[in-house]
This record gives structure tokens, C-alpha cells and sequence, in this order.
């Protein structure tokens, strides 16, 4: 009996170590503070001095507050849609395995957050102008573009006018380029213009020749 007593005590000992030793293991506190870059839903790009893209990770456990009164002791509780791009923040929370900090407390003032909505309200309205100004800017384009392939047909179609004008003056060109197929000599009589009779028949068959020669042609 005497030998089974230090074994006894020794295990229970070693049991208590090991289930002691993890209690020792606690995730360290930070604080940041900064200014709010972006937001993507539970993901905040926070802006410190440190660090100009500090991620800082939102869950359902975020106490998110404004603070109020002179010395700032009083707080209000907020909803997490209240965190918006350009509002400056404070952050208290750990970080994960990926270094961010995932936040356990996230502290404002009331005058900031007026600040950085009246911020956001003004980037909405000159977003939407942008915005405006891009689909009349592409309806211009387009219309333009309508414009000049009318332009271009119309090009094409004096194109071809100026080939078809350039082609009947190089025919009309080539007749001074003549033949002579055939020739009647008439006499007039002193004064007189009407032809004699005697060169009606010879006229008439050089008028018959005249005009088979332009059908072969």
C-alpha cells in the first residue's frame, strides 16, 4: 500500500498541469486608430498610421457606439451600417491568423459621423453626374458614329459618281478620234440653198451608209 500512494499523488498532479496549461494562452488586446477607406461588407480597410490598409473584420459580436457628451463617457449604440468610408474610428479587438484584427469594440464621435455621411452624400450625387454624363457621353458617341458611316456610304456613292463621270468624258474624249467612211460633194448654184435633185440619191445612201455604221458601232 505504501508503494501505490506517490503514484497516485503523481498522476493526479500531472493531470492538473495539462489541464491547466491552456488557460495560461490569451489572445492579446490591440487599439488602432484610423480612418475608414473602404467597406465590403464585414471587411473595413482602415487607414492608420501605421498601416495605409490595416483589414479590420466585423462580427456579430461588434459592440459599435458613437460617443457622446463633453467628456465622452456616455455612448450610443449603433448599427454597423453607420461604419462608412471617411469616418475616423477607434478599434479594439485581436488578430486572427491572417493578421487581421477582428474587432471586439468600434468607437466614434457624433460630429465625425455628420462629416463623413455629408462626405458620402456628396461622392453619391457627383457619382451619379458621372454616371450621367457617361451615358450621354456614349449616346453622343453612338450618334456620331451613325453620323460618319452615313458620311461613309455617301463617300462611296460620289466615289463611284466621279468614276462613272471620268469614264463618259474618256468616251466623250475619243471623239475627236473620227474616220472618214464615206464623202458627196454638193454644188450650189449662185445664191440658191436648196439642193439640186440630182444629189438627192447619192445623200440618201450616204445617210443609209451613216447609219448602219453607227449600229456597228
Amino acid at each position: 500500500m505504501t508503494r501505490t500512494k506517490p503514484r497516485t499523488v503523481f498522476t493526479i498532479f500531472v493531470l492538473f498541469m495539462s489541464f491547466a496549461l491552456p488557460t495560461t494562452i490569451v489572445a492579446a488586446q490591440t487599439k488602432v486608430e484610423g480612418v475608414i477607406k473602404g467597406r465590403d461588407g464585414a471587411k473595413i480597410i482602415l487607414q492608420t498610421a501605421d498601416s495605409p490598409k490595416l483589414i479590420v473584420l466585423l462580427t456579430d459580436h461588434t459592440d459599435v457606439a458613437q460617443v457622446q457628451g463633453l467628456l465622452k463617457a456616455r455612448k450610443k449604440r449603433m448599427s454597423m451600417a453607420a461604419l462608412v468610408p471617411g469616418l475616423p474610428i477607434k478599434v479594439e479587438g485581436s488578430y486572427d491568423a491572417h493578421d487581421q484584427l477582428v474587432a471586439e469594440t468600434v468607437r466614434f464621435k457624433g460630429n465625425d459621423l455628420e462629416q463623413a455621411q455629408a462626405i458620402q452624400a456628396g461622392l453619391h450625387e457627383t457619382k451619379a453626374q458621372a454616371q450621367q454624363n457617361t451615358e450621354e457621353l456614349e449616346k453622343q458617341n453612338a450618334e456620331l458614329k451613325k453620323q460618319n458611316e452615313a458620311l461613309t456610304e455617301q463617300q462611296k456613292q460620289i466615289d463611284a459618281n466621279k468614276a462613272a463621270i471620268a469614264a463618259n468624258t474618256a468616251r466623250f474624249g475619243q471623239l475627236d478620234d473620227y474616220y472618214i467612211w464615206d464623202e458627196v460633194t454638193i454644188l450650189f448654184a449662185n445664191g440658191k440653198t436648196k439642193v439640186d435633185p440630182q444629189y438627192v440619191p447619192r445623200l440618201t445612201a450616204l445617210a443609209e451608209k451613216a447609219g448602219s455604221v453607227l449600229i456597228s458601232i
